[in-house]
């Protein structure tokens, strides 16, 4: 008797043990806890928050399209902009025709965002409704087609790409400048050469790169150049437009911006690599300094009220003060 309650005790007790050692796993959040971020705003810590956000949704992949596609219509604004820049890096083709709805939002910087997210999935059905946002007086709306057309290297938009060129926005030049440099047609190089002397830095350099570009050897010195201006909006407008290139030798330099002796550089640096949230960016960022306190303060501020994606954070505003 006794040795029958002993092993039963034994065995109660080995039990209990098993139950102690065996790991407590988290529930895996879902697409939607990550689109529960969105609505945060974007202003602060927020601006970090839904950057994550979106790699998250991206890392999903296929099983973050429907939950994303829904909430194209949510009244917040925030919501309905990063959702469709995660359906851009996504690649998702059931989104083309959502993202062309966007583009007639009431804000602009989801017109932006998903303009931009039409030209990463490079859809050919996306070519026409984004030559229609080019041709339309909000500079907003041209900003984030010229992007998105570029992006798709779309030889359709050559013509009024060149037009804008002449805009009166520094912000609409320097992207018109970088996509006819991404599509590489030769008929641009005339008006890229007069665009190289621009007045303003930030476009001087864009058109710099695109010549370079259309003769098989992207000019980055010039971009380079500015991340050590000691005007704020030529850094900011530099970075951005080092972003919206994306390729290694952009990423780069970006990088090199954390260790920057100029400070609004650092900063720079910091927001577009983690906006451009590639493996290369990534990979800067977890090897940089942590930013100091003023730093994120800076950072906040150049994230209110901006979507990146359509607004880049900070460089217009910088010129202008």
């Amino acid at each position: 008797m006794m040795r029958r309650s002993y092993v039963s005790l034994s065995l109660l007790a080995l039990l209990c043990a098993l139950m102690v050692s065996v790991p407590t796993f988290a529930q895996e959040k879902t697409a939607w806890d990550y689109i529960s971020v969105f609505a945060q705003g974007d202003r602060g810590p927020e601006w970090s928050d839904q950057v994550a956000a979106i790699h998250e949704l991206v890392e999903l992949g296929d099983a973050a399209v429907t939950p994303l596609l829904s909430v194209m219509k949510h009244q917040n604004k925030h919501v309905r902009a990063n959702a469709a820049t995660a359906l851009g890096r996504i690649g998702a083709a059931a989104a083309v025709e959502p993202l062309i709805e966007a583009l007639a939002d009431p804000e602009p910087e989801v017109r932006g965002a998903a303009a931009e997210a039409l030209g990463k999935i490079g859809d050919a059905r996306a070519i026409q409704p984004l030559l229609a946002e080019l041709a339309k007086e909000d500079e907003a709306d041209q900003r984030g087609a010229a992007v998105g057309l570029g992006w798709m290297k779309a030889q359709a938009a050559v013509e009024p790409l060149m037009a804008l060129l002449s805009s009166q926005s520094w912000e609409v030049r320097w992207r018109a400048a970088l996509a006819l440099g991404q599509i590489g047609n030769e008929r641009a190089s005339f008006w890229l050469t007069a665009r190289a002397t621009d007045e303003d830095a930030v476009v001087a350099a864009c058109a710099a790169w695109a010549l370079g570009a259309l003769a098989g050897q992207p000019n980055f010195a010039p971009l380079a150049a500015n991340l050590h201006s000691e005007e704020a909006g030529v850094v900011w407008g530099s970075a951005w437009a080092l972003g919206v290139i994306g390729t290694p030798e952009a990423t780069n330099l970006l990088a090199q911006a954390l260790t920057s002796d100029n400070e609004t550089a650092q900063q720079a640096g910091r927001m577009v690599l983690e906006w451009l949230d590639t493996a290369q960016a990534l990979e800067a960022l977890s090897k940089a300094p942590p930013p100091a306190a003023h730093e994120e303060e800076a950072v906040e501020e150049a994230a209110e009220g901006q979507q990146p994606a359509a607004e880049k954070p900070n460089e217009g505003e910088a010129k202008e003060q």
